[in-house]
């Protein structure tokens, strides 16, 4: 990564713990990208990270959980498969996101290592007192994928290459195309979610006026299917 580009990242960071991106749009439940600083001294002042557990995919396509710390070296952008990515700090605390696939790269300075998570699709942050509508998306989500991996039996290896091979959009606009499709045929799971109903929807929306929302999206089921 060249001198600008890893100064620019630095700095993105240098008051935060972990920085998200802006979002594509008002509606969007989550952002275009995650940037996380792990740092040889804690700055104290803000939640300060020592580890990313994230499951990046191997040579062969299969994903496996990898824990980045700051003397830990990506020498390439390495691609990451759907699924959270959790934060560490060294009191334990946690803070979790949601990614539906994308890329990670890193950038060292002396005393310091930026990880920077990349997606065209959002990347949700997990709150941690109260859900919210972008965490009960999540929740569904992750509910639907649970059920598609079992379709697959005992093949791990196969359902995980498969997911992690997934284009990242293209999973995400299924998923929210599935829960909506749930949301609109069960009146009792749309009147306990009415705000999430209304995100997706606003968020469908706004993907249709990019031109991002295809003629005929997919079920989960039809994407992630054995």
């Amino acid at each position: 990564m060249n001198e600008s580009k890893t100064e620019h990242l630095v700095h993105q960071v240098e008051n935060w713990g972990y920085y998200l991106l802006p979002r594509t749009n008002p509606h969007s439940p989550g952002h275009t990208g995650l940037l996380v600083a792990i740092r040889e001294t804690p700055t104290r002042m803000h939640f300060d990270p020592e580890s990313i557990k994230v499951q990046i995919l191997d040579q062969d396509g299969t994903p496996e959980w990898a824990t980045l710390h700051r003397k830990w070296r990506l020498w390439a952008p390495s691609r990451i498969c759907a699924g959270r990515v959790i934060l560490r700090d060294r009191l334990k605390k946690t803070v979790e996101f949601f990614t539906f696939g994308g890329m990670i790269e890193s950038v060292s300075v002396p005393g310091e290592t930026v990880y920077s998570l990349r997606s065209p699709a959002p990347v949700i942050e997990l709150t941690e007192t109260s859900e919210s509508p972008s965490d009960d998306f999540v929740f569904e989500v992750e509910a639907l994928i649970g059920k598609l991996h079992a379709a697959w039996g005992k093949d791990d290896t196969g359902f995980g290459r498969h997911l992690g091979q997934t284009d990242p959009e293209q999973l995400y606009v299924a998923s929210l195309y599935t829960v909506l499709v749930q949301l609109k045929q069960t009146q009792a799971l749309r009147e306990g979610h009415p705000e999430l109903y209304t995100l997706l929807l606003e968020e469908k929306g706004w993907l249709k006026k990019a031109n991002r929302w295809p003629a005929a999206p997919p079920m989960l089921e039809q994407l992630l299917a054995p």
